[in-house]
């Protein structure tokens, strides 16, 4: 009853969290909801006045179809809209991924020639080989697709194949909505947080949508500020004009390679309001903080862990990582006045892919960083019937940074968080 009481008391509908403003308003140039209260930008130029070129810039959009190397018999595979990965154990054992769910594809090749000859032509096609020496490769086909070979020695029947799809179209705050990975006060949540630039980390297992979700933040972010991104290989479809794509190279016998912490070093020249990595897997997650740390605020990244907590240890580790010779209380003190947000996410067994929890980092106790979840998913899987169901739930705690949302003049409706 009293749960009941606390949604009748709650307003609804909530506003879109990402609207964006309509051309009428010339003033303000940010993809935000007009309902949120957010202070308009200064502009040197007035609000009739004809648009810069910036403003009238147009993304350009890929060409119709894209030169891809020859696939052979996983080519139907490839043409399948509904598959999302591809896995090629051995010639007896291929797997595609559905809706998040795998299965068997009931597919083999006739002989291990088949398949040597679909790994040589896509290395030939990407300029790459194995050798005894490196006998994996990981790289990214011309439609996005980003690609995973490992064969001999370290592989006992063959090489191996992992192709994860690039999606046909951009997921928006929008889809992550009707696909239910979150609320719509989540949404919200989620919204003001980018627009009080917040730090946030998305942690998750492989394949649980951390790319994905971090594709749509960056949708929210305002188009006059800065982005640089990092990447290993590049899975972000960033559609923020104003931005820079790097991507890190492997070594060669000719060169050393460019790693993400030679990357986050040169981006630091590049004047970003706001850098975002792919993946932290290195020591760049200890550059990352130290950005975070000095005014680079509203940076996002992301990270394998299966909890909340399981984040925090291995960002701690990652920063140790580095070689920098500090002791484990001053890089938890660094993480917990870096990182303002932990978003964890998880793939279900039916496939659902779904934010389970939203933390903040509130600061430390002792020698423990203490955290405060904001939002859970409390889940039903236990009972007969209800597996992979459950309710997003808020709990009640007012995140301690809602006084920098005010500054930047965002405001909450009444109740909102309980």
């Amino acid at each position: 009853m009293a749960q009941e009481n606390r949604k009748s008391r709650f307003p609804a509908p909530l506003p879109n969290p990402t609207e964006n403003l309509a051309p009428d308003y010339p003033d303000q140039d940010e993809p935000t909801n007009p309902d949120i209260a957010i202070p308009k930008k200064l502009s040197g130029s007035a609000p009739n006045s004809p648009p810069t070129p910036a403003e009238t810039f147009v993304q350009p959009t890929p060409p119709p179809t894209t030169r891809m190397p020859e696939m052979g018999p996983i080519e139907i595979f490839m043409k399948d809209p509904t598959i999302t990965e591809i896995m090629v154990n051995d010639i007896r054992n291929v797997m595609i991924e559905r809706e998040g769910k795998l299965s068997f594809s009931g597919f083999t090749f006739t002989a291990i020639d088949e398949l040597n000859r679909v790994v040589r032509n896509i290395l030939e096609f990407s300029g790459r080989n194995l050798t005894p020496e490196q006998p994996y490769a990981d790289l990214m086909l011309p439609d996005g697709s980003r690609v995973n070979i490992v064969g001999p020695p370290i592989t006992v029947t063959g090489p191996s194949l992992t192709i994860r799809k690039f999606p046909a179209s951009h997921f928006s705050i929008h889809d992550l909505l009707a696909r239910e990975m979150l609320d719509r006060r989540m949404a919200f949540f989620m919204n003001a947080c980018i627009q009080g630039r917040l730090n946030i980390l998305i942690s998750g297992g492989t394949g649980s949508g951390k790319t994905t979700l971090l594709n749509s933040l960056t949708d929210l972010i305002p188009k006059g500020e800065r982005l640089i991104t990092i990447e290993d290989t590049a899975e972000l479809s960033i559609t923020h004009t104003n931005s820079v794509r790097m991507q890190t190279q492997p070594a060669t016998p000719f060169s050393d390679g460019i790693s993400a912490r030679d990357l986050m070093s040169n981006a630091l020249r590049m004047r970003p309001d706001r850098i975002i990595i792919g993946e932290c897997r290195r020591g760049e997650a200890f550059d990352m903080l130290q950005a975070m740390n000095t005014g680079h605020e509203g940076s996002i990244t992301s990270i394998h862990a299966n909890s909340t907590r399981d984040a925090l240890v291995r960002l701690e580790t990652l920063g140790m990582m580095a070689g920098v010779e500090l002791p484990l209380i001053a890089i938890r003190k660094q993480i917990a006045n870096a990182v303002d947000l932990i978003v964890q996410i998880k793939r279900h067994r039916s496939g659902k892919r779904r934010m389970v929890s939203i933390a903040e980092v509130t600061g430390m106790e002792g020698d423990v960083i203490t955290v405060q979840d904001v939002f859970q998913w409390e889940s039903r899987s236990g009972q007969a019937g209800h597996e992979g169901q459950g309710v997003f739930k808020i709990t009640g705690l007012v995140p301690t940074f809602m006084d920098r949302l005010r500054e930047a003049g965002i405001e909450f409706p009444a109740g909102f968080f309980g």
